[in-house]
């Protein structure tokens, strides 16, 4: 038997502690088949060989946490990251612009906004809005995704008063000087709104593309934390394209949040258990919302907010129907994943998880705590004891912790996103982005987890910083934990998928201050090059 391919004179941190350093690997059939000099001797007459030219290789990246379609669905949106939309009016801009070629009465809908980037420091208002595009609703997503600002004819189609009530878990912003809606719109107050969905070919082709920036990245398995009835139709198509080549691992959206419908009712009516599915393809289980985010400012918190006494965040729902759900999700075999960044959602997310079933029960479950920001000794106590799994978005320190900083105070900010703690306690804690609230470079969040750095410069202490080695399994053996994947992928072991990527630079040699400037030059999928940055001298 001969090697499909044998990449040689590399050094391959495979992330197997059994065997965590080879220069030669072998793959056949998508797999890993052999390292250093077993690996050398399947060279067969058709056995492609690739010089690395001493370059590191690791394991394919994996996204612990993210929305992939809603980040292709951004292709046909306005695109108002800070980079591209410095200023209140080059948002203004980007809108009337759109007007100008969209027919009146149709949706104009952007994404990304930070008012913590911008130059004013504050939210496109909603009469200025309102003056962008007088004939056209306006509705667009901050980046954190939990707040929206829109213009007076959003709230004309979609059949709102001019003052409309808050509805449960969501707020309608009140301007104190005129005592009507600012256009800021918060959490549930943003399913208000009659804003049109993408259809299932869009979707596929805007996926299509965004792999192309997946794989830019080296990642090479993505878990998509929010999937309705409509997106799981779209992953089910799009694998029977033989151009996708992303591993998805499907998390559904559980009950009625943010303009999605959930499905949970749906799903134990059918009898589905988690984990259902392929290597390629599959359901994880259940994921809820609990709280909101930091930068927005509705995380639920223990204190309130820097300089905003009184405002503890928003909680979606309460503990009495939290348990009710996770229950019934866990007693039928379901996993669950719960959104849980400030203290009171994180504890209400444990103690649901706790309470469905024993820390026998729950352990082989690896039910998870998204995001997991702000965790108390006790909330780490109680994870540890029934191995619940932290979905830590260390990502966000690098993209949007001064926001953290800002709104919490240097105390607090020190704290968030504890990885030295949750090793401390032996929890699992996969890194992600949560893209698109962030950038999906794993690379910032490896930087992120070993400098506590901001994009910015600043730092949230060092107090929970971890080794670069542990950074690195945080975006591989660590989410392949999560996922139940671990004899699949994360690591470069013998059978494993040979999903790996070749770096420019060797994270483990590179001062840590230049983690983030690394760059992912070649991405293999099971054997095979689907990104090339800089080619490496190949031959048959």
């Amino acid at each position: 038997m001969f090697a499909d391919l044998i990449l040689r004179n590399a050094n391959i941190y495979t992330m197997d502690n059994q065997f965590p350093e080879a220069h030669t690997i072998a793959v056949k059939d998508g797999k890993v088949l052999a390292f250093n000099e077993e690996a050398r001797q399947l060279k067969g007459p058709s056995t492609r060989i690739v010089d690395a030219e001493g370059r590191a290789v690791l394991p394919g990246f994996i996204e612990s946490h993210a929305h992939p379609l809603h980040f292709a669905a951004n292709l046909y949106q306005l695109d108002l990251r800070p980079e591209v939309t410095p200023d209140i009016q080059s948002i203004l801009d980007a809108v009337k612009e759109r007007a100008a070629i969209t027919p009146k009465g149709q949706w104009i809908t952007g994404m990304s906004w930070d008012d913590s980037k911008l130059k004013e420091k504050r939210f496109p208002t909603i009469d200025e809005l309102s003056e962008a595009a007088p004939d056209h609703p306006v509705f667009l997503k901050r980046t954190c995704v939990h707040n929206a600002v829109v213009n007076q004819m959003a709230f004309k189609v979609s059949g709102l008063p001019e003052k409309p009530k808050d509805p449960e878990g969501g707020h309608f912003h009140i301007d104190p000087a005129t005592g009507k809606p600012s256009g800021l719109i918060q959490e549930n107050a943003m399913m208000e709104f009659a804003v049109p969905s993408f259809t299932t070919e869009q979707l596929m082709e805007a996926m299509l593309e965004a792999q192309k920036q997946f794989f830019k990245w080296g990642v090479t398995t993505i878990h998509d934390m929010a999937v309705t009835k409509e997106e799981f139709l779209v992953y089910q198509r799009l694998q029977k394209e033989p151009d996708f080549r992303m591993k998805v691992r499907m998390w559904l959206w559980a009950v009625d949040q943010m303009g999605w419908t959930g499905v949970q009712d749906e799903a134990i009516g059918l009898g589905l258990e988690g984990v259902y599915g392929n290597d390629h393809l599959n359901i994880q289980g259940l994921k809820y919302m609990l709280d909101g985010s930091v930068g927005g400012r509705t995380a639920a918190v223990q204190e309130s907010y820097e300089n905003e006494d009184g405002n503890f965040g928003i909680l979606y729902m309460q503990q009495e129907r939290i348990d009710k759900l996770v229950e019934e999700a866990i007693q039928n075999n379901m996993r669950v994943s719960i959104h849980g960044i400030g203290e009171r959602a994180i504890d209400m997310a444990v103690k649901s998880v706790a309470k469905a079933n024993s820390p026998e029960k729950n352990k082989p479950m690896r039910h998870r705590i998204e995001h997991c920001a702000l965790p108390t000794d006790e909330h780490l106590h109680l994870m540890s004891q029934h191995g619940m799994i932290a979905g830590s978005s260390i990502g966000f320190i690098y993209s949007i912790g001064d926001s953290y900083l800002s709104n919490l105070g240097n105390k607090r900010a020190e704290y968030v996103f504890p990885h030295a703690s949750f090793k401390e306690h032996g929890i699992t804690a996969p890194g992600n982005s949560d893209l698109p609230v962030c950038d999906g470079n794993p690379l910032f969040g490896i930087y992120s987890a070993v400098t506590r750095k901001t994009i910015g410069g600043q730092q949230l202490g060092t107090s929970q910083s971890i080794a670069v080695e542990d950074a690195i399994k945080a975006y591989t053996v660590d989410a392949a934990y999560s996922g139940f994947d671990e004899d699949k992928i994360g690591s470069l072991s013998i059978g494993t998928y040979a999903d790996l990527i070749v770096l420019d630079q060797d994270p483990f040699q590179a001062d840590q201050d230049t983690i983030k400037d690394i760059k992912v030059i070649q991405t293999i999928v099971e054997g095979d090059t689907v990104f090339e940055e800089e080619p490496m001298l190949s031959k048959a």
